[in-house]
């Protein structure tokens, strides 16, 4: 993400490292603006649970808005549909890059060298396609004494454009989870 996590966890007054045993978070950035924005949502160890929505506005004096979520449907449910989604297993884009080309045909370069042999050459090839001023989400999760963080680049849009790809499917799944349930980063 373009601004450090750290920082903006800092400037939000949370722990860099997940502290409850059932705790996601879901950083989004990116682009060209000084603004992010951080879903959070955990079990405290009294079992009760708690969501919150942070804006991050990094300035020359940093900015912070947190509001309270509520989901729309019961909590427990709702972070199980994070795990149902592989958010404990899910590896980070650079993982998938090979994915997210198209092969294209085998190109042959055949000619006469400097000395006047002949010669054939085989090359594999690939085009990959990319966003310039995209969202990037980060990802951390702890549940069942297991934790996992990854980060996406623009998902939305690489799935319009590789939808076989079932690592940006389950991607896509956690953040329709959280506009769904908590009405925020809706898509245009």
């Amino acid at each position: 993400m373009g601004q450090n996590v750290s920082e903006i966890n800092s400037d939000l007054k949370i722990p860099d490292s997940l502290s409850h045993k059932s705790e996601i978070r879901i950083y989004q950035g990116g682009g060209t603006t000084t603004y992010s924005s951080v879903f959070v949502m955990f079990k405290d160890d009294s079992d009760k649970w708690s969501s919150h929505f942070y804006e991050h506005f990094n300035g020359l004096e940093p900015q912070v808005i947190k509001r309270q979520l509520i989901p729309i449907s019961d909590s427990d449910f709702v972070f199980q549909n994070f795990i149902r989604s592989y958010a404990l297993d899910l590896p980070t884009m650079s993982k998938i890059n090979w994915k997210l080309e198209k092969r294209n045909d085998i190109i042959i370069d055949e000619g006469i060298d400097k000395r006047g042999k002949a010669f054939k050459k085989y090359y594999a090839s690939s085009t990959f396609s990319t966003t310039v001023d995209g969202k990037i989400f980060y990802v951390q999760v702890r549940a069942h004494n297991r934790n996992n963080s990854f980060s996406y680049s623009s998902p939305d849009y690489y799935l319009e454009e590789y939808p076989e790809v079932d690592e940006l499917q389950f991607m896509c799944e956690i953040l329709q989870i959280v506009r769904e349930e908590f009405n925020i980063w809706k898509t245009e």
